[in-house]
């Protein structure tokens, strides 16, 4: 998956904003470049690199002074720990359920920090693409919970992520939006007054 083109961040934002004419929801879209760091699997592959260091030295010269062995290993561990934090091979190390539970995690405070938990009909709607995770999320809030565990709104879910997970991550995101937004106008349609709560502008951490 690749950051969005200007162009592509003006189709998204289009969208959302013809989404909206039609219904009182609220649609707030994230790309987010990772969903968390991965400490844990940066510090056992530390961990492993330092052991590795101590054998290699062991075995190089197995009369080592105690201080050469130790500084090996700070070595590896410092080297190996750096470049799993500062680079997305955390991430790809991760396991899968550790991935979904940090992706699931920061859209659900997402939507909370943006204020879709706090529209008057509840009906706020947060699409996330986390995308070194390759992991997506749409968060719905209480008011259209029924209208979540549709047929219909699972095919837009599974839609949504098979698209995005291709890497056409803007395609996924328009298309999410534009079918999310007929669906919540036949529940929520726009009356007279119909204000944005909400500007109509992609999210990009």
């Amino acid at each position: 998956m690749h950051r969005l083109s200007e162009s592509e961040r003006r189709g998204v934002e289009a969208t959302i904003a013809a989404a909206e004419k039609g219904t009182t929801a609220e649609f707030v879209a994230v790309v987010a470049s990772r969903a968390d760091r991965y400490h844990v699997v940066s510090l056992t592959g530390g961990l492993l690199a330092a052991f590795a260091a101590a054998v290699v030295v062991l075995l190089i010269e197995p009369w080592a002074s105690l201080l050469l062995s130790l500084a090996a290993q700070c070595v590896a561990f410092a080297v190996v720990y750096a470049v799993l934090e500062l680079t997305p091979l955390s991430v790809r190390l991760a396991p899968r359920k550790a991935r979904e539970v940090k992706a699931r995690r920061l859209a659900h405070l997402l939507f909370m920090e943006r204020g879709l938990a706090s529209l008057p009909q509840h009906n706020g709607v947060l699409l996330l693409v986390a995308l070194a995770e390759h992991q997506m999320e749409i968060v719905a809030d209480h008011g259209i919970d029924r209208l979540a565990g549709s047929a219909e709104w699972q095919k837009i879910v599974a839609s949504f992520s098979g698209t995005a997970g291709q890497g056409a991550v803007a395609t996924a995101l328009e298309a999410a939006i534009r079918d999310l937004g007929a669906l919540l106008a036949r529940h929520f349609p726009a009356g007279a007054d119909n204000r944005n709560h909400l500007p109509d502008r992609l999210i990009e951490l």
